[in-house]
């Protein structure tokens, strides 16, 4: 049977994939390989979410052929799904070919395979994959078509898989999807993301849960406050905003976040300022004015958030927005990139400051000195070279005679 190497690009949901795919054709008597020049196969897991991440995926191709000549690459994943012809030019196979699917294998995130939940190579807090797929038609996102709409991972396939994480001893599970805010909303009894958490949180010696990315049309007040209260839930919350601009959210066919919502997030963050709120914001958008990207910029010091993940608007053939003829000039979109980056800094430095003497609730991230560990708001902190602990989630101060850094993690 011949060796395998993996490589893999993109979000949590392809390494999902690529640990699904891993199992499967270890089962099936395939060795597998860490060195990318001994291996007579290579799967590379490509992403397209953006054309900067098929390009990487292109890239990604060329070296495995420069680094192994002999081998098959097997390209499988979004960037086959929406680019196919691009990687048959680089010398892939791609998915759908006979030698995988001999094995039983056709394609890459289309299904919820198991497993549900591991521990990255060399990490400590786990991944816990409670849907895949997306239901809404955001105009410049082509994910749905390539993932299809929103699959839930049943409740008590959740809870074993947490169960599970923690025996291996994960101090944190980190609940991942396409659009986790969906969850359950396609199972039977139509249960919500609260219902998921009120289990985890009741189950006797499960580890601390992290939410990922929210939609926050998707968020009610009432969710936020119910977290809040548990101590087994991380005060960190990820919001897909995209923008602060009424008439870009429109123009993007995203449904503003209720009112009440922005309200509750601006007096949380006023009452109780360490609670960590990041944001994904996009620039350039087709049809964004100077004054579209200025109204959103002041919307996102008025929370005030404290980060952000910038993304420069990238046209996907296939989405509305790519067929726009009023497309922003590159040069501006990154130039307004780099204005949301540079506000960034400051709202983490904000951030950060409003932490200094509060008592964090830490995993421990590195457990070799100086020791690393992460906050429940999300703060990486690095260890002053005198501390010490056996302990993996404990609470601390965070005055400098512990912490002799932190940071918002990456």
């Amino acid at each position: 049977m011949p060796t395998v190497a993996f490589r893999t690009l993109g979000c949590k949901q392809n390494q999902f994939d690529t640990q699904a795919l891993r199992r499967h054709l270890e089962d099936c008597g395939l060795r597998l390989e860490s060195r990318y020049e001994e291996a007579d196969w290579i799967i590379l897991n490509t992403c397209a979410v953006t054309e900067r991440a098929l390009a990487k995926a292109r890239g990604e191709a060329r070296r495995m052929r420069r680094l192994n000549p002999q081998a098959r690459i097997f390209a499988l994943g979004c960037g086959v799904r929406y680019a196919a012809q691009t990687f048959i030019a680089e010398g892939c196979v791609i998915s759908g070919n006979q030698a995988l699917a001999a094995l039983g294998l056709i394609d890459l995130g289309l299904e919820l395979t198991t497993p549900h939940g591991f521990i990255p190579k060399n990490k400590t807090r786990a991944l816990l994959r409670i849907q895949t797929g997306c239901t809404e038609t955001c105009a410049y996102c082509i994910v749905p078509s390539l993932r299809g709409s929103s699959r839930s991972v049943p409740l008590k396939d959740c809870l074993q898989t947490a169960v599970d994480l923690t025996a291996q001893g994960a101090p944190e599970i980190i609940l991942t999807g396409t659009n986790i805010a969906l969850w359950g909303r396609d199972l039977p009894e139509q249960p919500r993301l609260q219902d998921l958490l009120s289990a985890l949180t009741n189950q006797s010696g499960i580890a601390r849960v992290r939410l990922s990315s929210l939609e926050p049309h998707l968020i009610e007040p009432g969710f936020l406050e119910w977290c809040l209260a548990q101590s087994g839930v991380c005060r960190h919350f990820h919001f897909a905003f995209q923008s602060g601009s009424p008439r870009i959210l429109n123009a993007m066919k995203r449904r503003e976040p209720a009112p009440q919502l922005i309200d509750y997030l601006r007096e949380l963050t006023r009452q109780d300022p360490s609670v960590c709120l990041g944001a994904d914001i996009m620039a350039g958008l087709p049809g964004e004015t100077e004054r579209d990207f200025l109204d959103s910029t002041e919307w996102i010091k008025s929370i005030p958030l404290s980060y952000l993940h910038v993304f420069p608007f990238s046209e996907r053939i296939g989405t509305p927005a790519a067929a726009q003829n009023d497309l922003v000039p590159v040069r501006v979109r990154l130039e307004r990139a780099a204005g949301l980056r540079r506000l960034n800094n400051d709202l983490k430095k904000r951030f950060i400051q409003s932490n200094h003497n509060h008592v964090g609730d830490v995993i421990i991230l590195k457990n070799i000195k100086p020791f690393q560990g992460l906050t429940s708001n999300y703060l990486r902190i690095t260890f002053s070279n005198n501390f010490t602990t056996e302990a993996s989630r404990f609470a601390i101060p965070m005055t400098d005679d512990n912490i002799s850094s932190i940071q918002i993690q990456k």
